[in-house]
């Protein structure tokens, strides 16, 4: 997810209160990658999400596959780096 969450950064998260937010860092239970923090967008007509990081060397969304709604554990808030805390925003394309 560099360059909006580095290695070593801590990362505060919340449980959707609704269904997730397009365009928002979520946390992830993958079945068979394990947990993950990506940027989910709905795909249009199903009920269903693509994940993909704000890098280019990132796992892409043909390699993580489509996630139902019970696989977004959590919307990643904050991220808590060595330069302080930061608020992470939600967006359709990566961070600068």
């Amino acid at each position: 997810m560099r360059p909006t969450i580095r290695d070593g950064d801590y990362v505060v998260a919340t449980k959707y209160k609704t269904r997730p937010v397009n365009g928002s860092v979520a946390v992830i239970q993958h079945p068979i990658l394990g947990r993950l923090i990506k940027r989910i967008r709905s795909i249009p007509g199903t009920e269903t999400f693509s994940a993909s990081g704000d890098d280019d060397l990132s796992i892409e969304s043909p390699s993580i596959g489509t996630l139902k709604e019970h696989e977004i554990e959590y919307q990643a808030k904050w991220r808590i780096s060595p330069a302080g805390i930061s608020r992470l925003r939600i967006s359709d394309t990566p961070a600068p």
